[in-house]
């Protein structure tokens, strides 16, 4: 199974200078109108990447929501009860009731003001749109018409559900994983009290990240309320035949690759970028420490990542040794205060960050690095790069 890059890296937003400035002159002629009541921005609606962005607090409140910016997690929540839409500032899913969906643009933050896809806005609440050349007219729709719609006393969230009854409950959900071109399901409860909030299993995780179940990394999907129990009674979900349906109809796993597909390409791209900045030297030092082993003798930690497209399986670098007033740190049996390491039976990825350590035994004034540089890179192909 491929490794998700969503894990360690955050989703680039390409912003042209010449196409933005031509969308957003259009995008102040264009007006929002929610059931022929027009909505006032503070920050106009902006078309990015052929979709149409709206300030989140007005839209979402003309929409019947109350909006709720969550700072922590760079997250907007927008929620009537038993309606919830969750969207993380730069992520590519959101989800509605905790369902994950796809979003065709992120979320960013324009003016101060943090922008939405309307579409998504729309298309979770069940609302429909109508465009006449600048304006937008859309119309609302009763909370049942909405697909996500549980019709269980649950505030959802992508982490946590709340419980808004004044009855002790149990929440039934189930999470959906993948692993070697299968899918699979495993079902969790949670036992709330009146008015009570819990956390999700696997909470943090988006579709794509990895999680772990009964020891096994699986690929995450996202999660669906399946039923809730009260009084000994359990009520099921309305919506969740169809939530199951968004993860087991195959159409999610063909949207994840794509997203995958896509990540890995601007990640492949920004590799690329950053090669050049480091003048084609093929590992990119990343920061060091210095730490000192049982003995006390202290060792070198340098994390360094991986700037090719190549797996590298060897390498020479070399740096000076200074103590803690600054002056050169020299070795016992050597007036240099340069040391040259190397690493062999390597087998470090393209992309992939890691830090070797090295004694300095030998320099045990050590307190500060400089000029770490790198000087040879042997690749698992056979080819190699040196230091001209």
């Amino acid at each position: 199974m491929k490794k998700s890059f969503i894990t360690i890296m955050v989703v680039m937003i390409l912003a042209w200078s010449m196409p933005v400035m031509a969308a957003a002159a259009k995008a102040e002629e264009t007006s929002v109108y929610v059931n022929g009541s027009k909505v006032k921005y503070a920050q106009a609606p902006l078309t990015e990447n052929g979709t149409t962005i709206v300030s989140a607090r007005e839209t979402m409140e003309k929409l019947g929501l109350t909006f709720t910016w969550d700072s922590s997690n760079k997250r907007i929540i927008g929620s009537n009860g038993e309606m919830t839409l969750a969207i993380v500032l730069g992520a590519p899913t959101a989800t509605v009731n905790g369902v994950s969906v796809f979003l065709g643009t992120p979320a960013v933050e324009r003016n101060g003001r943090m922008m939405v896809p309307l579409r998504f806005l729309l298309d979770g609440l069940g609302a429909s749109m109508e465009t006449k050349g600048s304006q937008i007219s859309i119309k609302t729709a009763s909370k049942e018409k909405s697909r996500y719609y549980t019709g269980l006393p649950l505030e959802i969230t992508n982490t946590t559900v709340k419980n808004l009854s004044t009855d002790t409950v149990k929440v039934n959900y189930v999470e959906y994983i993948y692993l070697d071109d299968t899918m699979y399901t495993v079902d969790y409860s949670i036992s709330l009290g009146a008015r009570k909030k819990g956390v999700f299993e696997h909470s943090s995780a988006t579709p794509g990240d990895n999680v772990t179940v009964d020891g096994e990394e699986h690929m995450f999907f996202g999660r669906a309320v399946k039923s809730l129990e009260v009084n000994g009674k359990e009520i099921t979900s309305k919506g969740f035949q169809k939530a199951e349906n968004t993860y087991l109809d195959g159409s999610f796993e063909t949207g994840l690759r794509k997203l995958y597909e896509k990540q890995l390409a601007e990640y492949k791209k920004w590799l690329k970028q950053e090669l050049v900045k480091n003048k084609n030297v093929p590992f990119k030092i990343e920061g060091y420490s210095i730490s000192y082993d049982a003995i006390g003798y202290p060792e070198a930690n340098i994390t360094m990542i991986n700037l090719t497209d190549k797996r590298i399986v060897s390498f020479e670098l070399s740096f000076s040794c200074y103590d803690a007033y600054g002056d050169k740190a020299n070795g016992l049996f050597s007036n240099s205060n340069r040391f040259y390491g190397r690493g062999n039976d390597v087998s470090v990825g393209s992309g992939d960050s890691y830090t070797f350590t090295w004694s300095l035994s030998q320099f045990d004034n050590t307190a500060s690095l400089k000029n770490i540089q790198i000087d040879k890179v042997a690749y698992s192909d056979g080819t190699y790069w040196k230091r001209k």
